[in-house]
């Protein structure tokens, strides 16, 4: 049976490496925009400069139209107004759609390349919450991405500062040394809290994360809580959880409003100034009304980019503290650890595998056998199959087709598949959540799952009863099937990947004894059809074991025994105390 297979060209983003600091990222994300950022900083600074000459143009009409009643001169002034609005308008309009598709673009990829690391490398999620990762790669990628409005609005901002200020040095020496110096302080003073803003935003963060975490457990185990009557208690955990990323919130906003209130303080300070000085030159009759108008107008105006640039500032921090954890995400596991290394043939082999008690395992499966293990400390089996999946620090006791489990390459559905006994299912189709390949539901590229798979699994059973079939839409997490149901489900996407080595950890603890037997005998017939493929079976069911070739049983104290599952039966009371319902 072939292995179905999705193939993706491979971009420049994919094979560049990952910075490793947060200003690294951020500066990466802005490197590889370019051709939008350039255009739209220069389009938003065009709005900026467009809006600053209002007041300039205003006070020009004032001195050549409306003082000395100059119709044509004013009739001239509105075109040149409307001339001007039109600019504005355009400049931001357009502007402000680049900025914002260079956001949009790079929010996605930062999304997928930071969803690649829980994905592809085996030990990401290692001490570390589903809810928090999901918050790293959904929330975290998002505010980092913001750095490109930042760059837009912030940028223009301190542009048209400047071309504003060298204006009002040409007009009035001393009105243009108070902007240039009154500025660049509001500024500093500005700036200066920003890296204690990124602190709090990254704990702000990281608390949102552990509030989605919670939650995460929460729905997962909706059923169980109400049927339970944990409602309470689920509901006090959240509620603590919840509070805490509120608490980190309010610091941040705290943090963030101060900076607001100096950088307003600092500008009025600096108009305060402006006028003073300005109302002075026209008393002096050194300066004539419609300057007046425009330099007041200009400095008024100032308080808009200098506004923007104060909340910018707190913007970029929050998009630092983002990017951080985008970093720390990416740093969370080694970027290539799986090896090059292609199994040579199916034999699997444990050679002195540490188990949780502090034994040690020694566990061989030759091609085409199928060998079960009944292992009689939970731990100790989830032990021997998180191994064999990679995980763990122990994977270098197990070896695939002669070759240590931790060389290997990362693409080995063909060759090893470990079916754990948590059953995860995915949105899409019962056909999908087997092939594991996800569209619209009812059309999933076409994909063919064996009716052999399908018989095997005693899906079949499932699938007769729905009026769509195999294509019978699969909710969130498989809410809307029963617990055998999506047992069986699992098993056939196992089945239909079709390995050359194949792990199975309790397949069949929820389905039927009579259903479980005929799955047992159906899984044999199918792993030994296929000449060299071997088979692992961590299991205490009697029928999987009875059709197995050889049994290992682990008991919780002394050595292993090995042999078939009427002979262990029938010579340790250990085995059958185990395995008899």
């Amino acid at each position: 049976m072939a292995v179905p297979t999705v193939t993706r060209e491979a971009t420049a983003h994919d094979t560049a490496p990952a910075p490793a600091t947060a200003n690294g990222l951020l500066w990466r994300a802005i490197s590889r925009r370019w051709r939008l950022v350039v255009p739209g900083l220069l389009l938003m600074t065009l709005w900026q400069l467009s809006e600053a000459l209002v007041p300039i143009a205003i006070g020009w009409i004032v001195d050549a139209a409306i003082i000395p009643l100059d119709r044509q001169a004013m009739l001239w002034s509105v075109v040149g107004l409307v001339a001007l609005f039109t600019v504005l308008s355009f400049s931001y309009r357009f502007g402000a759609r680049m900025s914002n598709r260079a956001l949009n673009e790079e929010a996605h990829d930062l999304r997928v390349e930071a969803t690649r690391v829980p994905l592809a490398r085996r030990r990401a999620m290692e001490g570390a919450s589903s809810g928090g990762v999901l918050s790293v790669c959904s929330a975290d990628a998002d505010v980092a991405a913001l750095i490109f409005r930042q760059v837009a609005l912030g940028g223009s901002a301190v542009i048209s500062i400047v071309g504003i200020s060298v204006y009002l040095l040409w007009t009035d020496l001393i009105v243009g040394l108070i902007v240039l110096v009154g500025v660049p302080l509001s500024l500093v003073l500005v700036a200066l809290p920003s890296r204690a803003i990124s602190r709090h935003s990254t704990a702000q963060q990281a608390a949102i994360g552990e509030a989605s975490s919670r939650a995460t457990d929460i729905m997962t185990g909706l059923r169980v809580l109400k049927a339970g009557g944990g409602e309470r208690w689920a509901a006090e955990q959240y509620r603590v959880a919840s509070q805490g990323a509120a608490e980190a919130g309010i610091v941040t906003a705290e943090r963030s409003g101060r900076v607001a209130g100096i950088g307003s303080l600092g500008m009025a300070a600096v108009l305060v100034m402006v006028l003073v000085a300005a109302g002075y030159r026209v008393v002096a009759g050194e300066m004539e009304i419609g300057t007046l108008v425009s330099v007041v107008g200009v400095a008024v105006f100032f308080e808009e980019p200098v506004r923007m640039i104060t909340m910018m500032v707190s913007v970029f921090a929050r998009s630092h503290g983002a990017a951080q954890r985008l970093v720390d995400l990416q740093g969370s596991a080694p970027v290539d650890e799986s090896g090059t290394e292609v199994p040579e043939g199916s034999r699997l082999e444990l050679r002195d595998l540490p188990l949780p008690d502090g034994r040690a395992l020694d566990l061989e499966v030759a091609r085409g056998e199928v060998v079960a293990l009944v292992a009689e400390q939970p731990a100790a089996a989830d032990a021997v199959t998180l191994a064999i999946a990679g995980h763990g620090d122990h994977t270098d006791a197990v070896l695939v087709g002669g070759h240590r489990r931790s060389a290997l390459v990362p693409e080995l559905a063909g060759h090893l598949v470990v079916a754990p006994h948590r059953v995860d299912l995915f949105v899409g189709t019962i056909r999908s959540n087997i092939a594991l390949r996800h569209g619209k539901a009812g059309a999933d590229d076409g994909v063919e799952v064996d009716d052999d798979v399908v018989h095997a699994s005693a899906v079949a059973e499932i699938v007769e009863h729905l009026p769509d079939g195999l294509d019978h839409v699969v909710q969130e997490g498989g809410r809307n099937l029963s617990g055998g149901q999506r047992q069986r489900i699992a098993l056939a996407r196992a089945l239909h990947a079709d390995p050359d080595v194949l792990v199975l950890h309790e397949p069949t603890s929820a389905v039927d004894a009579v259903t479980e037997w005929e799955i047992a005998q159906a899984v044999r017939e199918m792993r030994t059809r296929r000449s060299g493929q071997a088979t692992l079976i961590v299991s205490s069911s009697p029928p999987l074991l009875a059709t197995a070739d050889r049994v290992v049983h682990l008991p919780v104290h002394g050595e292993p025994r090995s042999g078939t599952h009427a002979e262990l039966r029938a010579d340790s009371a250990t085995y059958r105390t185990a395995v008899d319902r």
